[in-house]
């Protein structure tokens, strides 16, 4: 659950910002990439409390390299996207939504069977 209101805030997050790149909407842009990893850690925390170096393991593992993957993959599908220097890059945050709310689940279901 807390995998999935993570992932809300995010895309709020970014949805509220549209194309716009300017210095005032990084702080919401910056909410769309930590938003998600920091709701699992804390649902992780509020089941499990005793599990809290495993999940800042994991949960840090998922912010950290995401963002990698999310700009591999836009160098992938956009090319021309991923050149630009200042840019919506719509690819790169819709990879880095898409994988945290796929490894927050699959973190979920990991610690959950």
């Amino acid at each position: 659950m807390a995998t999935l209101i993570g992932w809300a805030i995010a895309a709020a997050a970014y949805y509220t910002v549209g194309d716009t790149r300017n210095p005032e909407v990084l702080r919401w842009l910056a909410l769309a990439i930590f938003a998600t990893p920091l709701a699992v850690f804390l649902g992780w925390m509020a089941s499990r409390r005793d599990e809290w170096r495993l999940a800042a393991a994991c949960c840090g593992a998922l912010y950290f390299f995401t963002p990698f993957v999310a700009a591999r993959i836009e160098t992938i599908l956009a090319p021309e996207a991923a050149r630009q220097t200042v840019g919506p890059h719509t690819v790169y945050f819709m990879s880095v939504l898409a994988l945290h709310l796929v490894g927050g689940l699959g973190l979920a279901w990991w610690r959950g069977r």
